[in-house]
């Protein structure tokens, strides 16, 4: 006889796995405890196991696109559309999150980091100082908001680290 939670692990697997089924821009793979989901776009996975999940909710889009909604017994969550994987960023210590979207992607990251660039190739002003600390707080908000619903981001990790140590960076 299955316990309760056994049953509850497979219907979310069975949620799941079904959804990801119907998706073209995702790759998985899976077995009888966990899964990990790739997305094309920027090759980023992400990996669990389906007893951390703690409910799978079958959602809408406002444009009718439909997604699910996968809550973990840790209290973060994910968002799988048929393209990518949506998190909530973390909330940082003196950053206004009102500066961004509720619900991001790693490949958001790609789009901070080219505004980033951006900023310290131009010019040395107060404007551009003020605008590269929101840019940083923004990386760090979606870097560490991917990594705690567990995707892997020890090169992101690593680019922001390196950047830190830049003197342009500080200065511009």
């Amino acid at each position: 006889m299955k316990k309760p939670n056994e049953n509850v692990s497979s219907n979310n697997m069975n949620e799941i796995v079904n959804f990801l089924e119907n998706t073209r821009y995702v790759k998985f793979d899976f077995d009888h405890t966990s899964l990990r989901v790739t997305q094309n776009e920027d090759q980023k996975a992400i990996s669990f196991r389906f007893a951390d999940v703690e409910k799978v909710l079958a959602r809408t889009d406002f444009d009718g696109s439909q997604f699910i909604q996968i809550n973990f017994h840790n209290k973060t969550k994910i968002l799988i559309t048929k393209n990518l994987i949506g998190f909530k960023p973390l909330e940082l210590v003196g950053f206004d999150a009102g500066k961004i979207p509720k619900v991001v992607t790693t490949v958001d990251l790609n789009s901070v980091f080219k505004a980033i660039e951006d900023l310290t190739d131009g010019e040395d002003t107060y404007q551009t100082a003020t605008e590269l600390e929101v840019l940083k707080k923004v990386y760090q908000s979606i870097m560490m908001g991917a990594e705690q619903v567990g995707f892997e981001m020890k090169a992101e990790k690593q680019w922001f680290s390196a950047f830190l140590l830049n003197p342009l960076a500080a200065t511009a």
